[in-house]
């Protein structure tokens, strides 16, 4: 039997954990926000964009570290987190 560690890795999970929690909370707090009425009712593709450039902007970043790079694995997981955090949200609060 497969273990999902052996297909994935702990780090894939972790960057889809990680970046699924984030786009969740951003979209929430903005949309649960008064004060900036754009922010308000254009929650999801603002949270969904943001979170998608920081996960691309941290990926960028590690190339200038010695040693790290840029993982097309990494950017990947990330953005599939978004997402997901985003059908959460749906699913909680949308139906």
């Amino acid at each position: 039997m497969t273990n999902v560690w052996d297909i994935f890795g702990f780090d894939k999970i972790a960057h889809f954990s990680v970046f699924a929690i984030l786009s969740f909370l951003l979209i929430l707090g903005f949309s649960k926000q008064y004060t900036f009425l754009f922010v308000r009712y254009n929650a999801v593709i603002l949270s969904i964009s943001i979170s998608f450039m920081y996960g691309l902007t941290i990926e960028l970043v590690q190339t200038l570290i010695p040693e790290r790079g840029l993982e097309l694995s990494d950017i990947i997981a990330n953005t599939v987190g978004v997402f997901a955090g985003w059908i959460v949200f749906y699913l909680i609060y949308k139906l």
